[in-house]
């Protein structure tokens, strides 16, 4: 297997100096990146002056020097975006802290991003355009180039493309790397406006969102900090203490006060030490249970008949699907014990009036993980609360800034898209998951032709693809075409950055304006600019501008100033901008369950009723009710490919990464320690496995190399997991998404990254 230029460097090397570290990248880009100094380089000074000035440590010692907190925010796909005070000292950035005063950052920074000031500085950030010297992948070697010839040169191959083949040939790869509401999608336009191949981001919650319209419409809202007086909370596929850090607390707090906890869950999570209720299903089996506890509630009058005459409809056809699954069943298809259901069910009626049901963005990212979402929503509905059903705790503070978008896109983008009703569009487009087969021109489906006319070209933002995408060796055999011209605009030499020919040096979010809102909680957050840009680094909005103007684009969408911005957001807030900077947070207060959900007499939904069944639902996805199907690639699926690959595998979140960040970081892969896989004793022994023996791990679309541990009674049977988020070329171990399918998921054409058999075998 051909490995990067630095996978020789372990992550203890990285520790031993930070010269060592500069030296490893150097020799994979000959020296030629601009790495960064102490201190922010003067935007005329070569690279290569630089170099010596990043070993010598940073200037100021951050604890006992004078200098100013500055509100800011952390931007990244989390939950929490934490409130952040930036310690500057004569214009250097030498600490962060959590704010104190926001309740629920409450001064408390996670894992990730203690080492924020290191990843600010560090040696191996991008601070000047690079061109492509050498080969394709990893050991590529890349030369610094003016900003007017990258810009130059990029035009002027999109417009021959253009011309050549129409813009459908040009594509982007977005996600959410950078969450702003400003930058995050602010470079969509030039895409729209070249008539591009239009990019779904929908590697994130698909399954949950696109579910919505089968059952309420809108999205339930609620404070985080809500959960801490509840009676009942019940983690279904949900793992806070990785992916909501925050949200421990009042979990904690809820269960000191005597709240029950209901942990449903194929891995033992931390929530578990504290779980009165833990089922430890098998992978892919949530709508077997979930309509096994509807069973039980229906049988025993444990139901809002009330409530649902008045809100609701098509309980008859719901009855019918839970009438399948009688406890008995639940058991023998879920792994759990029968009485289980009963437990659930139970704790689910008694504690209705004060109760959250707050299911893990991991439960939609599978090939039936929409309908699990649509069966565990009828549950809080069947009980007359459907309020209580969560997925984004709260989106109070996400909400105050989503006017931004659609002034952002404008209207450039002409056609339309596919939706569940419509699965085909009237633009060539993708969804995430399908990068693989669009980079080797295959063709799927109606409206999908790839092969008559390849992308000859992608742009990638926000996004690395080669950690963050699944069957990433189809990603990677189509990023190795010599006749695919591939753009990165990014901070680091990311292992998407390996694959590009044009690389756009990108700032961190300590180096520009940005506004925030929390999808995990409901306060607007102001990222105010902590120091001055780095080298040569271009935010998105501005580097819309010069490709745009380059391309000889006269739109609006191609001529906005930081100002232009600023007033488009502060457009309608109940404060002001000078209120929002001094603060740096703004608490919104959520919307009501009546004002996310109904229009005022009753559902936003065609019916205008809660619906346990819908006709939407059936001419969408061939069923009225949420109904039961294996998943393929599951313990439940295809006979014969389970006897090749015996094991699912989880690919559950690690607290020291974040999707496709922080992976190059020599702190966070320290705490990180090894790639695992963890595996359970039963099933370790049978393979001649010991704790600490190296092992393969491995199906048809690749293979792992991991670190056994072996753990009893924390894995549901026939189960193993292990951590994505690593990059190849720091960790010696590749991403778990050279294993995920790229197989759509049921609802949303979201991603299934969840849906994974493999075989384990010692190495």
């Amino acid at each position: 297997m051909e490995r990067s230029h630095l996978s020789t460097l372990s992550r203890r090397g990285f520790m031993k100096g930070s010269a060592l570290a500069s030296l490893g990248l150097g020799v994979g880009l000959s020296g030629l990146t601009g790495c960064a100094p102490t201190e922010a380089p003067k935007a005329d000074q070569p690279a290569a002056e630089t170099t010596d000035a990043a070993t010598s440590g940073y200037q100021y010692e951050p604890e006992t020097s004078e200098g100013e907190w500055i509100h800011t925010a952390c931007q990244r796909n989390c939950f929490d975006t934490c409130m952040i005070l930036a310690k500057v000292v004569d214009g250097t950035l030498v600490k962060v802290k959590g704010d104190p005063d926001n309740p629920y950052t409450a001064g408390g920074l996670c894992v990730k991003t203690q080492s924020y000031v290191d990843w600010t500085y560090s040696e191996e950030r991008i601070l000047y355009p690079l061109r492509r010297t050498g080969k394709k992948g990893p050991g590529c070697t890349f030369e610094r180039i003016s900003w007017d010839d990258a810009i130059e040169e990029i035009t002027t191959k999109w417009k021959d493309i253009i011309d050549q083949y129409g813009g459908e040939a040009i594509t982007w790869s977005r996600y959410q790397g950078n969450q702003g509401s400003l930058n995050r999608r602010v470079l969509e336009p030039l895409f729209f406006k070249m008539g591009a191949t239009y990019c779904e981001g929908s590697m994130c919650n698909n399954g949950y969102v696109h579910s919505l319209p089968y059952t309420t419409a809108g999205v339930p809202v609620m404070r985080a900090e809500a959960i801490a007086e509840k009676s009942l909370y019940i983690s279904w596929a949900h793992n806070p203490a990785a992916t909501s850090l925050h949200t421990m607390k009042f979990i904690k707090e809820m269960n000191k006060n005597g709240g029950k906890i209901v942990v449903i869950n194929p891995v033992a999570t931390v929530e578990t030490m504290w779980a009165d209720v833990f089922v430890q299903l098998k992978a892919g089996t949530d709508v077997a249970f979930a309509l096994g506890i509807g069973k039980y509630l229906l049988d025993n009058d444990m139901y809002d008949a009330e409530w649902i005459e008045q809100w609701a409809q098509g309980l008859d056809d719901y009855k019918a699907e839970c009438d399948e699954w009688p406890a008995d069943r639940v058991a023998e298809v879920c792994g759990v014990p029968a009485e289980q259901v009963a437990q659930v069910a139970e704790l689910l009626w008694e504690n209705r009036e004060n109760a959250c049901l707050k299911t893990g963005l991991c439960l939609g990212r599978r090939l039936n993980g929409g309908m699990s979402h649509i069966s565990i929503k009828c549950l809080s509905g069947l009980v007359g609360h459907p309020e209580m059903y969560f997925n984004m705790t709260s989106s109070g503070g996400l909400q105050l800034f989503s006017n931004g978008a659609p002034a952002m896109q404008d209207t450039m983008f002409e056609g339309k898209l596919p939706s569940e009703a419509e699965p085909v569009g009237t633009v060539r487009n993708y969804s995430s998951p399908d990068l693989g087969k669009v980079l080797t021109s295959q063709n799927y489906g109606e409206d999908h032709n790839f092969a008559d006319n390849p992308i000859r070209s992608i742009m990638f933002f926000g996004n690395n693809a080669m950690v963050s995408h699944p069957n990433l060796n189809l990603v990677k055999e189509g990023l190795m075409r010599e006749d695919l011209f591939t753009v990165v605009h990014d901070l680091f030499m990311t292992d998407t950055c390996d694959y590009a020919d044009i690389i756009l040096p990108a700032p961190t979010n300590f180096e520009y304006e940005e506004f925030n809102g929390g999808y995990g909680h409901n306060y607007a957050v102001h990222n105010q600019p902590v120091i001055e840009t780095m080298g040569e680094c271009v935010a998105n909005w501005d580097l819309c501008n010069r490709l745009g103007q380059a391309m000889g684009y006269d739109d609006e969408a191609f001529n906005r100033d930081e100002q232009w911005f600023r007033d488009l957001f502060m457009t309608d807030k109940p404060f002001t901008y000078e209120e929002f900077v001094e603060k740096g947070w703004i608490d919104c207060e959520p919307k009501t369950f009546d004002e996310a959900v109904y229009n005022g007499e009753g559902f936003k939904t065609p019916s205008g009723k809660f619906q346990f069944a819908s006709d939407e639902l059936e001419h969408d996805h061939g069923t009225r009710a949420p109904h039961y199907v294996d998943d393929p690639e599951s313990l439940q699926g295809d006979p014969e490919l389970l006897a090749k690959y015996p094991l699912a595998l989880i690919s559950a979140s690690a607290k020291e990464y974040l999707n496709g960040m922080f992976g190059n970081m020599p702190d966070n892969n320290l705490l990180f320690e090894e790639n695992y896989l963890y595996i359970d004793a039963e099933e370790a022994e049978e393979r001649g496995i010991a704790d600490g023996d190296e092992v393969i791990v491995r199906n048809d679309r690749g293979e792992l190399h991991r670190i056994a541990r072996v753990l009893e009674n924390r894995i549901a049977e026939h189960t193993v997991y292990t951590y994505p988020s690593t990059w190849d070329k720091f960790a010696n171990y590749q991403t778990v998404n050279f294993l995920t399918t790229d197989a759509r998921a049921d609802i949303g054409r979201g991603v299934s990254f969840q849906s994974c058999l493999v075989e384990v075998e010692k190495a």
